[in-house]
């Protein structure tokens, strides 16, 4: 493998935002967000760290940003060389971040539930019994907390408007999950057992 490039490199510049997480999985829905772009892996999380994800946006935890790629942008073309053609397909790409979109659809969806116990007793208007006790999916809850839900559960957006073709974009993700070194699971284990107070 080469490091070496054909051209010097070329700063990217992104845009960076929040975004709100139905609204993204509602991109998604509507095949304005292309999830699984070949560079991709597949949907990989487990249900706990789903059920987590839903905690850090109660909580206001950042949980990282996505990062998507306009393909409407004059540089960008497909494989045979023709400039994007929003007929051919959905205009934006996840270059990193499925797994949270891939969840907030879920969520939204109703496709999984979290303990009951996170929401005031006022806006839970029904559960289902668990091994754990009450859950509840999102549409459970009550129109206000939906609504207070929908508004500030959130992502960091980072949009790069600069790709020009499927390559730059299995670049950008490379670059995003290449860095560090993936938390172990015995890290996990520690770091779960002191949140726990171990």
């Amino acid at each position: 493998m080469t490091r070496q490039t054909t051209a010097p490199i070329e700063y990217t510049n992104f845009e960076i935002k929040h975004e709100r997480a139905s609204a993204l999985a509602r991109l998604a829905d509507t095949n304005d967000l292309d999830l699984t772009p070949p560079y991709q892996r597949g949907s990989v999380w487990t249900l706990d760290q789903r059920i987590s994800l839903v905690e850090s946006w109660l909580r206001g935890i950042s949980v990282g940003s996505v990062v998507l790629a306009d393909r409407w942008n004059s540089r960008w073309h497909g494989p045979d060389g023709k400039p994007f053609d929003p007929e051919s397909g959905p205009s934006l790409a996840c270059v990193d971040g499925q797994q949270r979109i891939t969840t907030a659809r879920m969520w939204f969806a109703d496709e999984f539930a979290v303990p009951a116990s996170w929401f005031p007793p006022q806006h839970v208007e029904r559960t289902e019994a668990t091994d754990d006790g009450p859950y509840l999916r999102f549409s459970f809850l009550s129109r206000p907390a939906r609504n207070k839900m929908t508004l500030e559960a959130s992502l960091q957006s980072e949009t790069v408007k600069t790709a020009t073709c499927i390559e730059d974009e299995a670049r950008i993700y490379l670059l995003r999950n290449e860095g560090g070194t993936a938390q172990s699971a015995d890290d996990m284990a520690n770091a779960q057992r002191i949140a726990q107070g171990g």
